[in-house]
């Protein structure tokens, strides 16, 4: 289990634009590192740039289900 340091505000990596993952097989080890971050109490998500990765990676724990998106993109928004 990899928990990787979480940037804080005001650290430059956190506005970057992220590129999009290209080779999904070298992502296997950022993928578990955001999954093992994401898994301690209090965490809703981890975006690989706050752990200083500038890939379009996303890991998710939402009432108990953990998960991760690469290349996320959102197509709509709805409600408020």
């Amino acid at each position: 289990m990899t928990v990787r340091e979480i940037r804080l505000f005001g650290d430059p990596v956190l506005k970057s634009v992220t590129e999009q993952v290209k080779d999904f097989e070298s992502v296997k080890g950022l993928v578990q590192d955001l999954l093992d971050t994401t898994a301690l109490p209090g965490r809703a998500g981890v975006a690989a740039t706050q752990i200083g990765v500038g890939l379009a990676v996303f890991s998710y724990n939402v009432n108990g289900k953990i998960g991760y998106l690469i290349n996320p993109e959102i197509v709509s928004v709805e409600g408020e």
